[in-house]
């Protein structure tokens, strides 16, 4: 199973869009927030199967801030990232994430891609595609690949 993981569009889509639409072995969308309605026209777009979850920019938005979804045995967390305050650091991420019993943690809110194992947890943030920040400062979104392995790869756009 591949999933595309991206997070922070803020209503730039059609772009995005273009480029995801060469990728065929795709099954599955999740949307981090920061639009949420971006989410919708994505998963539509590409005919995925789509879990989104609201951001702190998705006001008065009817989907919830957090979704654990169950995909071949494993439990994936879905949050923005704000309400634990990504931006200072995964701490409080990492402590939300055992108390939901999570394998992995997908988040946003930072705009900056990053990749952590800690413990049996992986805590994954796909960046923004087109309001990057970091050292890289490239936009990115992620492709997960779920089988008998956990892998991911944060895929940079130029």
């Amino acid at each position: 199973m591949k999933a595309l993981v991206i997070s922070d569009t803020h209503g730039i889509v059609i772009p995005l869009i273009g480029m995801l639409k060469e990728k065929k072995d795709i099954d599955m969308l999740f949307f981090l927030g920061d639009y949420v309605g971006d989410g919708e026209v994505i998963g539509r777009n590409l005919n995925l199967e789509t879990h989104i979850v609201a951001g702190n920019g998705d006001y008065g938005s009817s989907y919830p801030t957090e979704k654990v979804v169950h995909v071949l045995g494993r439990r994936i967390l879905l949050t923005h990232g704000h309400k634990q305050r990504v931006k200072n650091g995964i701490q409080n991420l990492y402590y939300f994430s055992m108390e939901k019993n999570a394998d992995i943690t997908l988040f946003g809110h930072s705009h900056i891609p990053s990749y952590d194992k800690v413990d049996d947890l992986y805590l994954i943030n796909p960046g923004s595609p087109f309001h990057p920040r970091g050292f890289e400062n490239l936009g990115s979104y992620g492709i997960l690949t779920l089988n008998d392995r956990i892998d991911y790869k944060t895929i940079y756009l130029r």
